[in-house]
């Protein structure tokens, strides 16, 4: 039996169902949430947690449904990219492996997968080692990483990079919220690049340009917002503390190819780059699904490929199971019927495919 504690099918969703219900405006519910917490303390805490509750899945919500969009073979059958090769690796949530012959780029690594119990309790929390074998073993990561790169600071996005970084070796890229817990988590400041839009990097033959980017939200609230702004007094250990920071995409050069990668954003804010090879847009949300066209239209890609769409409160071992606010077929038909450019594709975890 799967571990997941919805037993409706989020295929039969309507996306609409996770808006504001008619009549009732964000606005008026974001002034009720803030309202009801300043009277009560646990809700103040327990809040973003139940932001993130709608990710959770059924059981039958499977990838096996889209094997017409899936593309790449398991990482373990993989050979070594050659000159002029760019392979791309999901390895669940919104984290990327991508690798040319001479750089390797991570992209939010999460593998722990913290279930819902201590995030909704904000419980302590802390990697998984076993999860972490685990998931880099079946990603066939190689001996050295570059660059991590975080697009924001949450839990699903940060957490397991300052135990990966000794590991593989390479430098985080995260913006300075994302420094600090790095750094209170043991990461040595000269493995640290605390980043804003505008920095430019070179890691082996890729270049890596740090754009602007939003967090999407949920009825208007964004869970665990914040910064950070000075170095921490103890290590993070809950799921609260691993505040939002400055969001970031990333426009990813290698082996002349171009790779747009972000977590997701907001109605009326579009990608700051275009004509791209790989867009992989992020479409957790209502928010981040309904600027998806848009998006796609200002990036131009070749490929285009939803992100951050499973349940990543299940183990990777479980495999890949959409989570209850994803809604690839409304995607999937607006692709088709608005005729978006670049061809729509998937990719199950541990997977490897060749941009060519």
């Amino acid at each position: 039996m799967c571990d997941c504690l919805s037993q409706e099918n989020p295929l039969s969703i309507d996306a609409s169902a996770s808006r504001t219900p008619k009549g009732v405006s964000r606005a008026g519910i974001r002034s009720l949430l803030r309202a009801l917490m300043k009277t009560n303390p646990l809700l103040r805490i327990a809040l973003p947690a139940l932001l993130i509750l709608p990710f959770l899945s059924s059981c039958s919500n499977h990838i096996a449904a889209y094997n017409d969009l899936l593309v790449g073979e398991p990482s373990v059958e993989t050979s070594e990219p050659q000159r002029g090769d760019v392979h791309i690796t999901y390895l669940g949530t919104n984290g990327y492996l991508f690798r040319s012959h001479d750089s390797t780029i991570a992209v939010d690594p999460y593998f722990s997968r913290i279930p819902i119990r201590p995030i909704a309790l904000n419980a302590p929390i802390s990697p998984s080692p076993q999860r972490i074998d685990y998931a880099t073993t079946q990603a066939a990561f190689p001996k050295r990483v570059d660059a991590w790169l975080i697009t924001h600071s949450h839990f699903d996005h940060l957490f397991d990079a300052p135990a990966l970084q000794p590991k593989f070796g390479g430098k985080i890229v995260s913006s300075h919220t994302g420094r600090f817990l790095a750094q209170a988590q043991g990461v040595p400041l000269r493995n640290l690049r605390p980043s804003e839009p505008g920095r430019v990097y070179h890691f082996g033959g890729a270049k890596v340009s740090v754009l602007e980017a939003k967090h999407d939200t949920i009825f208007g609230m964004t869970p665990y917002p914040g910064k950070i702004t000075e170095p921490m007094s103890s290590s993070p250990n809950r799921p609260k503390d691993w505040l939002l920071g400055t969001p970031l995409a990333y426009l990813i050069e290698m082996e002349g190819k171009r790779i747009y990668v972000e977590s997701g954003g907001v109605p009326g804010f579009l990608p700051p780059v275009k004509n791209v090879d790989l867009a992989i847009i992020g479409t957790a949300v209502p928010d981040s699904q309904s600027r998806f066209p848009g998006a796609v239209r200002k990036l131009n890609p070749r490929y285009v490929l939803p992100s951050h769409q499973d349940n990543f409160f299940l183990p990777l071992e479980n495999g890949f199971q959409f989570s209850t606010l994803s809604n690839l077929p409304q995607i999937k038909a607006r692709h088709k019927a608005e005729q978006l450019p670049g061809e729509l594709i998937l990719m199950d975890y541990f997977h490897t495919w060749k941009l060519r």
